[in-house]
């Protein structure tokens, strides 16, 4: 078993649209993935169970993975939950500098 630390990244936290892409994400390896925060451990591949956790924004959570491609599954989940902030961001012609 294999496990990391992670930021949530989305503003919304860990919603149901976001919930449902990682249970998508995780059940597409062999490995079992979980997701513990400080409101307990859910199984990613029951959608309920992880929206439970009522997971939000900037919230520290690990994620562990077990199995023969943990190390990938690990990997996938962890870089969906924690959008890189190097991305540049989408911007309408509002957010320019009206200054």
């Amino acid at each position: 078993m294999i496990r990391t630390e992670v930021t949530i990244g989305h503003p919304a936290g860990i919603h149901a649209r976001v919930a449902a892409h990682a249970v998508l994400l995780a059940s597409g390896h062999s490995a079992s993935v979980f997701l513990r925060s400080s409101r307990g451990t859910a199984t990613l591949t029951r959608l309920a169970d992880l929206l439970r956790l009522d997971v939000r924004e900037d919230a520290v959570v690990e994620i562990l993975a077990d199995g023969p491609d943990e190390v990938e599954a690990l990997h996938e989940v962890a870089t969906f939950l924690t959008p890189s902030t190097n991305d540049p961001a989408p911007h309408t012609a509002s957010d320019e500098g009206n200054d």
